[in-house]
């Protein structure tokens, strides 16, 4: 693989991984400031890691895989933690990881074909940024005992950021998905 492994925007990348576990051990504590603070801070590190790798020119392969990875391991820890408090429906919990694990699954399939990993595309940083803000909602609803919606905007146990998160997941796995073919068809040329 191309590039060196620790170099500072995979360092940022991989903090986000015992971030998730310090948001964890605050929901649990139902500790509010400091939840929304580390989420932010996540959130945060998951924009500037891929801008500091173009800028430094230090974009390697295993950036390519470290940041989503991340991704995948902080939202993952966080939802799971925060639907076996009740804060989240566990279908939801279910549907994202079947999706992650679908474009793992893909994208090592595809990094096999093609000899390095594929990119993260920009619906997956949505979806990210999405999961995030709705993350954050539910997991304050959840603190607090309340919900941050009227009920009648409550449908399957998601309320509106809940849905918009679901439809990025589902758009994001989709477009994962037709890219991952159309760059396996252009090799096989």
């Amino acid at each position: 693989m191309k590039g060196p492994v620790f170099n500072i925007p995979n360092l940022i990348s991989l903090s986000r991984i015992p971030l998730a576990f310090i948001a964890c051990v605050f929901l649990v504590q139902k500790e509010i400031i400091p939840v929304v603070i580390v989420i932010l801070i996540g959130v945060f590190s998951d924009v500037i890691d891929g801008s500091i790798a173009r800028k430094t020119n230090s974009i390697s392969d295993w950036g390519k895989i470290f940041d989503p990875l991340a991704d995948k391991i902080a939202i993952g820890a966080f939802i799971v933690t925060l639907a076996f408090l009740g804060g989240v429906p566990l279908w939801f919990v279910i549907v994202f990881l079947v999706r992650d694990a679908i474009i793992a699954a893909g994208g090592l399939y595809v990094a096999k074909k093609l000899g390095s990993p594929p990119a993260a595309n920009r619906w997956g940083k949505y979806t990210s940024l999405a999961m995030s803000v709705y993350l954050t909602s539910a997991s304050v609803s959840y603190m607090l005992d309340t919900t941050l919606w009227p009920s009648g905007l409550i449908l399957a146990g998601l309320d509106p950021l809940g849905l918009l998160a679901l439809g990025f997941v589902m758009v994001s796995l989709f477009v994962y998905f037709s890219e991952s073919v159309t760059k396996l068809r252009m090799f096989r040329g």
